[in-house]
Formats: C-alpha cells, structure tokens, sequence
C-alpha cells in the first residue's frame, strides 16, 4: 500500500519514501536508511543490476543515494526528544544544495521541546531572537552533540539533544508560548426542561432555561451564567448567576474578573461580589500538580428533577432516570457554601439533602503559592444594603511538610482575620487555622469571636484506604460569618430582632473509603453533624455501603440516617440494587432491580431497563416499573445525542397522576467560519475546520462529527494542557483524503480555538498502468503530472494510487532519463458518487512520449465490488 502527503507549503502531493525499493536494495547497502538534517550523511550506491528495465538496462536509483529523499515544505511529525514524545507539530525542512532539505530549527520548535536557552552561548540566543519566521537554524550548530534523525515514512522527527540543554518541567507542562488565546467568537450553552402534570387540583406546567453565555475578543472573555423558571400560577423568574469579563494573567498564573463574581470559599464562607477580583489558577501548573473538582450523587425514584441551591439561588436543574445519578457538570461558583439539593419526583414528592461545598485545605509544593483578591460590593438576594467588601487570601508551601496560610475580610464595621498551617505527617496531612470575627451588628451590639477548625487526610495506597475529616467549632456566640452579620445587621435596622438561631456552633464532617480489591469491592462511610446556637438539636447524616461485582454483575448495599432540626425525628433508609448487562453488538444495556426501604415512604421495589441503539449509541432509552406502598407506577424515557444537540423526553403515570417531560440542551458557537451547533460546550472549546471532510468523527468527543461545512465543536478541552484532537476518517467520502488525523492545542481558558486539518479533496483511483507491448513499467517508476511534481510510484504489477485528481488528465511514468524511459498516458474518471463505497479502478496503456498518441480508458470499474472482474 502506498501512501502519501500534502505539501502545504507548495500545494502539492508528495510522495512518501519507496520503503519496498529500499527492502529489495538492503543487502547491497547493509544500513538503515533515514533522512537525516544531519549535513554528514554518507551517499550510498545501489547496485542498478538489482533492478531492471523492460528493455533490460537498469533503473535510475541516484535519487535515493542520500537515502530516503525529503522535499523542501512543511510536514506534520511526530516530536521525539531523547526517546520521549513530546507532540505532534508543523515543521519545516529548507533546500540545500547538493542535499536533502534541512530541518529548520526555530525558537518555537526550541520551545516546544524544552530547549533551555540559557545554556547556549550569547551568540546563538542572539541568532534565535533574531531569525527571520523563513529562516532556518542548524540545531547542531546551535547544540554542540545535538542530532537530528527524520523519518519521512512515518513522519517522526527524533532529537538527541544532551541533557543539559533540556529543561527538566514537571510532567504535563506546557510553555506558556504555546498557549492560543483562540478566535472572536460567540458562544450560547442552553438546558431547557418543561413538564406538564396532573392528577391534582389542576394541571401544572413547569420550566425552567439555563444559560451559559460568552463573548471572546482577543484575550477577554464576557461570561454570563443564569436560568429562567416558570409554572402555573407563577411569573417568569430569571437569576443571574454571573456576569464578568475576564481574562488571564500568565505572568502572575492568575485569572482577573471584572464583575459579578463569587468569592473562592476555601478559607471564609463564599459570598457573591460585584467588583474586581484576581485568583490564582491552578490550571496554568502542570497537570501533575493540580487539584480536583466535587461531585453530587444522589438517588431517584422516578423521572424525577433535581435541582441544586446555594443561598437561595439556582445553580442547577435536570431530569434524571430512577437509580442512581451523579452530577459532574455543575458550574462553580465558588469552593464554599452548602448546596441544597432537592429532589422532585414524578408524583411531586420532595426531598432534600445538603451537599457541603469545601475542600479540605490542601497542602502546596514548596515555591507554589495560591493568592485571591476581591474588591467590590456585595451581591445577595437576601440583603438590599450597599457593602463595601474587600476579602483576600494568601497560601504557600514552605517545604514539603508545611504550607501557610492566611486571610481577611473587611467591610464596614466588619472584619475577620485568619491564620492556618497544614503539616504533611506520617499519619496524615493535618490542617489548623483559627479565624477571629469583629463585627458591630447594631449600635449597642458589638460582637467578637473566633472559630477553630480542624482538617484531616490520610490516603494509604498499600490498602487503597481514604480518610478525610474536617471539624468547626466556633468559641463562642459572638463569632459571626460575614454574610450572617450583614443578615442580622439588616434585621435590626428593619426594627426585626435578631436571629440567633440557626447559626452554626459545630461542624463535623467525616468520609471514609476502603477497597478490597477487585475481587472483595469497596465499603464506604460518611458523616455529618452541625450544631446551631440558639436552639437544641442538630442536624445529623449518616451513609454507609458496600459495592461489588461478580463478573459483569455489580451489586451494592447502603444504609443512611439522616435528622433535620429539633422536631423530626431519626430517618432510616436501606437501599439494595443488582445491575446484570445484556445485549451485545456494541450497545449497552443493563438490568438493574433495586429496593429502598424508607420510614416515612416505606418499601419500593422497582425494576429498570435501560439500553442504546445507533452506530455511536447516540439512542438512548429506559423502562422502569415501581411497586410501592401508595401503588404502582411506570416511567419511561428516551434520548438522542445528535451531532447538534440532545433531546429527551420521559412519560410517568401512577397511582392518580401523571407526567410528561421534554428536554433540550446543547450549544451554539460562532466562529470566524460561521455558526456551528454541538451537543455540549463546556468553558473550553475547540472547532475543528476541516474542508470537504463532513461525516468525519471526532475521536475525542463521542457524538461529534464534522457538519456540511466542515466544522465540529470539540467540547471541555483542558486550558493550559496540550489536548489531543484526532479525527475518523471512516465516513469521509473517498474523494477526500485528511492530510492528518491529529493535531495538539493548548487553549487558554475560556477560549475558542481554531483546528485547521487540511484535506486533499479530489477524485482517487486504483490505477493499472501497462506498456504498448503489454508488460508493465519498472517497479518503482516514478508517476507526474502535468506539473512535473511526483504524484505516485509504480507497484507490482504496475499499480500506482491516483489522489486529488481532476476528473480527467495526462499523467507521465518515467523510470530513467533516457527518451524512452518515459511515456504518457491519459485518464478519463466515471462521474462522481458521492455514496461510492470503494474506489474506482482504471486500466491504461501508457505509450512514448515522442508519438503524442492518447490512450484513454474507456471503461472504468469499482475495486471491491462483487462483479467487479466482470465489468
């Protein structure tokens, strides 16, 4: 099989080496051949006995003397440096004389492979600063023992570089260079739910809209996050979450937003500010040193929605299918604060849980530093009062046992101040700060206090344990929390006395996992308990479980107790669940039958089918039966994943009710190229540009596939890191052929980048060339076109691949410098299908090139099809 690629620098095809003349030539030579940039390389002679004529005088090989030739233009390689890849990147190779071209070595590719600039010499800094964008750099004149060895067979370009003049980054690092500040564009994230019900009183009709919006600009970024509700009986109510606009600080690895933002929540409650504010992002480290994001899981009976709160403010809403779900996508607003999740089931049942939002505080290598900074007023629905807030916060490793930290807020007649250290130990990472508060709540009330917390993280890989603990106390009633205080503050100039209850005294909060291995599953523990000032009681949860599975059936159990405030009393519930996978044929289905028993709810056994059906499983459905103790009910939904967009819907019917939902989400960006539509966005994307390539998937992003004009969306690519975006080439009409399938980008946050994956669009053939006398050119011949560029090498049988060719034309096969060692032919293709599942063969008689005679095909056939030796 031969294969080729596009010079993008002369738009033209170039044929790649003839890896089986140099098989046949091996035991002449005895040494592999590359293309090296190295200027030393040896000619080598071939035997031309090795390989004849058809009028027995020998073939021209003197072209592959220097060994396999490399044109001058821009090729796509692999980066190997000292053994170690390092990418995927557009190179350039420059003419010599008497020579293969050179590799062109520039300050970008020196970036990308970690050249450390320091150690060369004054003069050859000044000649990288200094190079034209055309003009090529020796790398072995830079670097002293420094080697360059290319493989234009399968584009991999290998540098031996010493180790001194190498970088030693972390794992994951990307130079800053190469970060892409992306396009101008456009971008709409939409989530939309409706749902009519009834059996009660009357028909209800509920909706609610989520939007994700942006607007890039060169490097600042507009982002607005908010939702619309609405039901029978109720006015629209649309709540903005967030708006600012941002852009990123590489120098200080900060991000600065100006705007409606939220506090980072860490070390004080988070708080919504309109103002300024500049964090410090752990997306520019390495990916080796970053951190981790939450997850909400909880249980639905039904088609239920869940929805989740923080402060009164709705930050998210979906249907999910009875069983267990897991919410991953929730955006974050800040990393404090409980979230309040309220689960509505199809009968219109409700029930809550408090997710605590904040991480235990967590140790930092020694140099690295975390600061946040925010100015500005304070943003609450609760409170109507103009505040002026300054908050900031600072942590950094010392060494790798100890990290500091510290913080403050200030406002008017507020302030707390906060210091912590958080020590690695043998037994366990362990975090203490304490926070003092002074806040002046009314004219005759001042109040002060401090609060203490406690943090504990022990992870222990030999037994696959994970403990984490956290504990809050605060010292006395007179500590208060800046958003508490400007609650009560507002009570009293409202002339409303002040609510002491309600405010946390104590916090505990405690998790444990331990896996058994693969074979024994996981048990797992968690905790909560907060006690209020003010009042008796406390709220309390508990959940423990086990998880399993005996070859491909999975099993688990759990138990929970959950009491909220003084007058309920302890809730217990059992939960059982056993999943068995059925089907095949690359779609997954699975049977899950689950029981709960509840004290307020009782028993509920249900039964769950869920599968999936399309080529990519973009088909999705489910069937649940439930039997309960108000009686029996039934759900049912279904969802498709299109290339632009995702729609559901889900029918519940029980025991005097029923309901009906419909869902819609995906996204919507306009790029330079126009308007492309895609299933999911994320903060990140990609818009992959691919002419003449639709049908084309994208690896990376299940359901995505190239549109009719040639582009994708390529959701939640990871900024700062280099993302890995490849393309299937199945699907592609066989008139287009990808020049490459991979290509790597680092964007920068909230950017929109551009792909390009140049395609050679034209007409392909299997071509069978044959002299006036019947025999076939030499093996190894090169194929021309009108041009005079090398477009194919003659096979066995005198077989060469025609690509990104015209309808028709005259093509030339020479084998020697002689006047006949040369002929012409002419083609003629059969008119275009663009449904042809295989490509078309033509058979032609290829005379010299003096008699000017034209031989055209005059039939063409399919290669592949079954009759095809018959045509």
């Amino acid at each position: 099989m031969y294969s080729y690629s596009l010079d993008s620098g002369s738009k033209r095809i170039v044929t790649r080496p003839l890896v089986a003349l140099l098989t046949l030539c091996a035991a002449s030579v005895m040494q592999p051949v590359r293309a090296n940039g190295d200027t030393t390389t040896k000619d080598v002679q071939f035997d031309s006995q090795f390989l004849l004529g058809p009028d027995g005088r020998s073939i021209d090989v003197s072209r592959f003397e220097k060994g396999n030739p490399v044109v001058p233009g821009q090729y796509v390689v692999d980066v190997i440096v000292n053994g170690n890849w390092v990418g995927r990147q557009a190179v350039k190779f420059g003419a010599r004389n008497g020579a293969n071209a050179a590799l062109c070595f520039d300050r970008k590719l020196g970036e990308r492979i970690g050249l450390n600039f320091d150690v060369l010499s004054p003069e050859n800094r000044t000649r990288f600063a200094s190079a034209n964008v055309d003009e090529c750099l020796d790398l072995r004149s830079m670097v002293g023992d420094a080697s360059v060895d290319f493989d234009p067979s399968d584009l991999r370009l290998d540098l031996t570089v010493p180790q001194i003049a190498v970088k030693q980054n972390p794992h994951g690092y990307v130079s800053p260079e190469l970060w892409d500040a992306g396009v101008p564009s456009a971008t709409l994230a939409y989530n939309f739910t409706g749902s009519r019900s009834t059996g009660g009183e009357s028909p209800d009709s509920q909706g609610y809209l989520g939007l994700n919006a942006g607007i890039n600009i060169g490097s600042w970024h507009v982002r607005h996050n908010g939702s619309m509700s609405w039901s029978t009986g109720r006015t629209r109510e649309y709540q903005s979450i967030v708006t600012y606009l941002q852009h990123d600080v590489p120098s200080l690895r900060s991000q600065v937003k100006i705007g409606d933002t939220y506090t980072d929540g860490q070390f004080f409650d988070s708080f919504g500010v309109r103002g300024i504010q500049l964090a410090t992002d752990d997306q520019m480290l390495p990916e080796s040193m970053r951190g981790y994001a939450p997850i909400i899981r909880g249980v639905a009976n039904s088609n239920a929605r869940v929805t989740v709160t923080q402060n009164g403010i709705k930050l998210y809403e979906t249907i999910v299918t009875p069983g267990t779900f897991e919410i991953k996508d929730l955006y974050a607003t800040g990393y404090g604060g409980n979230l309040l999740v309220t689960i509505t089931e199809a009968d219109g049942s409700q029930r809550s849980f408090a997710v605590p939002y904040a991480s235990v505080v967590q140790l930092l290598r020694p140099g690295i530093y975390r600061v946040t900074a925010s100015a500005g007023e304070l943003r609450d629905q609760q409170i109507t009062s103009k505040v002026k807030v300054l908050q900031s916060t600072v942590q950094r490793g010392f060494t790798n046992l100890l990290t500091g930290y510290t913080g403050a807020i200030v406002a008017q007649n507020y302030y707390s101040a906060l210091v912590g250290v958080a020590v690695n130990t043998d037994f366990g990472a362990v975090a203490f700060d304490v926070t003092h508060a002074h806040a002046e709540i009314g004219p005759a009330n001042n109040s002060s206090g401090q609060s203490f917390r406690v943090s504990f993280s022990k992870s222990v890989p030999v037994t696959q344990t994970l403990v984490n603990a956290s504990a809050s106390r605060y010292s006395s009633s007179g500590f208060w929390t800046f958003r508490d205080a400007m609650l009560a503050r507002q009570a009293i100039e409202r002339g409303n006395d002040i609510q002491w209850a309600g405010r946390p005294r104590s916090r505990l909060q405690v998790s444990l996992s331990q896996s058994f291995g693969q074979r024994w599953g996981t048990v797992f523990m968690s905790g909560n308990r907060v006690d209020y000032w003010g009042r008796g009681g406390n709220d309390t949860f508990y959940n423990a479980g086990y998880s399993n599975s005996f070859r491909s059936i999975g099993y688990s159990v759990s138990v929970s107790r959950q009491r909220v405030g003084t007058t309920s009393a302890m809730s217990n519930q059992i939960f059982a669940s056993i999943s068995v996978p059925l089907g095949g044929n690359g779609h997954t289905s699975t049977l899950t039958t689950t029981f709960t028993r509840d004290d307020d709810a009782g028993s509920t056994l249900q039964a769950m089918y869920n599968g999936s059906a399309g080529d990519y499983n973009e088909f999705s459905y489910g069937l649940t039966a439930t039997r309960a103790r108000p009686g029996s009910s039934a759900d049912a939904n279904a969802q498709y994943a299109s290339p632009y967009t995702t729609i559901g819907g889900s029918i519940s019917r029980g025991n005097g009710y029923s309901r009906a939902t419909a869902t819609l989400s995906g996204a919507v960006v306009a790029h330079p190229g126009g308007v492309t539509l895609a299933p999911s966005m994320g903060d990140t994307v990609g818009v992959v540009d691919a002419p003449d390539a639709a049908g084309a998937r994208v690896e990376n992003a299940p359901g995505v596939a190239v549109d009719g004009h040639g582009y994708a969306i390529v959701p939640f690519l990871t900024p700062y890191s280099l993302n890995t975006v490849s393309l299937d080439p199945r699907g592609l009409p066989l008139d287009v052929q990808l020049d490459t399938t991979a290509q790597q980008i680092a964007p920068r946050a909230n950017s929109v980048v551009m792909l390009h994956f140049k395609t050679v669009s034209g007409r392909t053939a299997l071509v069978t060339v044959h002299l006036p006398n019947g025999k076939s050119p030499p093996f190894g011949a090169a194929v021309q076109d009108e041009k005079g560029s090398d477009i194919g090498i003659i096979g066995q049988g005198g077989k060469f691949f025609l690509q990104g060719a015209t309808d028709n034309g005259r093509l030339t096969v020479k084998w020697g410098n002689a006047p006949d060692e040369t002929c012409e032919f002419s083609y003629s293709l059969p008119p275009r299908d663009r449904k042809q599942l295989v490509y078309t063969s033509l058979d032609s008689i290829c005379t010299a090139k003096a008699s000017r005679t034209e031989h055209v095909t005059e039939a063409a056939h399919i290669v592949g099809s079954p009759d095809a030796s018959n045509k």
